[in-house]
């Protein structure tokens, strides 16, 4: 076609025109530049933030912590793929239109609008270029107060170096997606000994008000089976949204403690978890490298605590887009899950994979002894009866140390889901005496119990109080069963004088479970627990 035959949409203006001259003085130049501006190294930033399914008009706050008044903030937006950020954007039918862009203390301001009929996704890019002389806000620092229970160990400098490292994660930028964000911790005074009150496990909803309620701060306690419910991997566990700083953790990796309190920090100041990158902070799993902060996230790590009270973040692996769990399911048990192992992943996969999980447990146990919670909870969910006779032999085993006492009370609770699909009553008889015969249960902690008398430092808890846990783990199976049988031997529990105490104050909260599960079904009560309902 030639020139000739190309239409023009140049028209008469019905608009007032004015012209005007950039003031050179003012100019900064980039990289590139002959002589380019050697301020503002270090002071770009770009970041693509997904603003979910809109249409309409809309004015959208970002919190950014790099972004001040006098930033320099340039956007596009378009229609974003299915996906996630990363996924990209592309071209539809429908227009995406950009009326103004407005730098703040602290985030930038947009006024789009989208015109179509129904609800599209929306994906902003930011680019940020800060002029000399201006740089991020001053670091923000968040006092501590660190707490430990009688059994376990914890210095001053262990706290400290935990603390220290929390403020690395955040403040150090990473990689492209990654915001560095001006937090640092420090610890407000000494590391104090929890009261006597709180158990140092937690198996209970009450038992974990009571630890959430003995002050502020960080809490350390042994170990964690209750976060939004009955649980045999949690490692952290924290409100959604809380005035103060208020969180339970266990001792972990010395390089990925730090990653841990702050993701439970994360939670106080009101994030959930987000799948869209096996890097992030917020994602469910914990890594050495899961250390990247998106702009909405630094926004809450800098504002801190929520002034609201929310249910603690419970096991959860599902937001808008559902992560889809690695194939190999080695691949899956081989990494922490920080509030559990997610029910809605684990449950994809088969018997086949249940029979590749018990060569580790029966066969190459040492060598997997880490997550060996991960693995028996795993196994539970996928439900196969195959696993039936090697979980109870496991736990009747003669092997001890944390991560194994720990499986074993994970396989006593999720023995349970594995009732539940497969109907094995060899499961349910187990459980039924585990919880119900203090002697089977002090039989069954005796292992440990030799093993912790050689602990120095701390309290050593006795073959009673590790029976008494298994006991528990065993009732909160029960519950998970969601069968007659197993209902009728939780509402006897609440008075057997033949079981420990715990269990019987216990039955109250697992008979609640029961009941619902009975009512809901399985997997309707994972979707419950995860949406912390």
């Amino acid at each position: 076609m030639s020139d000739n035959n190309i239409a023009s949409s140049a028209l008469p203006t019905p608009f007032a025109e004015v012209s005007q001259a950039a003031e050179q003085a003012a100019v900064r130049p980039l990289l590139g530049a002959a002589t380019p501006e050697s301020a503002l190294s270090g002071t770009g930033f770009t970041y693509r933030h997904d603003w979910g399914a809109r249409r309409g008009e809309w004015k959208l706050n970002l919190s950014w912590g790099a972004v001040n008044p006098r930033s320099h903030v340039f956007v596009s937006i378009g229609e974003g793929v299915a996906g996630g950020p990363d996924a990209g954007k592309f071209i539809g039918a429908a227009k995406y239109t950009l009326h103004n862009v407005a730098p703040r203390a602290g985030g930038v301001d947009i006024w789009v609008n989208i015109e179509w009929s129904s609800n599209i996704r929306l994906y902003v890019d930011y680019l940020v270029v800060n002029p000399p002389g201006v740089s991020p806000p001053d670091e923000r620092t968040v006092s501590v107060t660190v707490h430990r229970h009688s059994t376990v160990t914890l210095t001053d400098a262990d706290a400290d170096r935990i603390l220290r490292d929390m403020g690395t994660v955040l403040q150090n930028s990473d990689s492209a997606s990654d915001i560095a964000t001006s937090v640092q911790f420090v610890r407000n005074g000494p590391v104090r000994v929890l009261p006597g009150t709180v158990a140092g496990t937690i198996q209970t909803q009450a038992e974990l008000n009571t630890l959430l309620s003995a002050g502020t701060g960080v809490k350390v306690v042994q170990a964690i089976r209750w976060c939004g419910g009955p649980g045999g991997s949690i490692i952290g566990c924290a409100p959604v949204g809380n005035p103060t700083v208020n969180l339970a953790v266990v001792r972990f990796t010395n390089n990925q403690e730090g990653i841990l309190w702050v993701h439970e920090y994360g939670h106080n100041a009101g994030l959930s978890h987000r799948t869209d990158d096996t890097r992030a902070v917020m994602f469910p799993s914990i890594g050495s490298d899961h250390n990247v902060v998106n702009g909405t996230e630094s926004g809450r790590y800098l504002a801190g605590p929520l002034a609201i009270t929310d249910a603690v973040m419970a096991t959860s692996c599902c937001g808008e887009e559902a992560m889809q769990p690695p194939k190999d399911v080695r691949e899956f048990v081989s990494q922490h899950w920080i509030e559990g192992v997610p029910y809605q992943a684990a449950s994809q996969y088969t018997e086949d994979d249940a029979k590749r999980l018990l060569e580790w447990l029966v066969e190459e146990l040492e060598e997997h002894e880490e997550f060996l919670p991960e693995i028996v909870t795993t196994l539970c969910f996928i439900g196969s009866e195959v696993a039936v006779k090697p979980l109870i032999d496991f736990v009747g085993s003669p092997r001890a140390g944390r991560a194994v006492f720990n499986a074993k009370n994970a396989a006593l609770i999720h023995l349970g889901d594995l009732i539940n699909k497969s109907g094995s009553q060899a499961a349910l008889d187990f459980l039924t005496r585990v919880a119900t015969n203090m002697e089977a249960a002090r039989a069954l902690a005796e292992p440990q119990a030799s093993a912790a008398a050689e602990a120095v430092g701390v309290v050593a808890p006795t073959v009673e109080a590790l029976g008494s846990e298994l006991a528990v783990s065993a009732t909160f199976g029960l519950s998970l069963a969601g069968t007659p049988d197993a209902e009728k031997t939780i509402s006897r529990l609440k008075d057997n004088p033949d079981a420990f105490a715990s269990v019987n104050q216990a039955a109250t909260e697992a008979a609640e479970i029961s009941r619902t599960i009975r009512a809901r079904g399985q997997e309707e009560y994972y979707k419950m627990k995860s949406e912390g309902q």
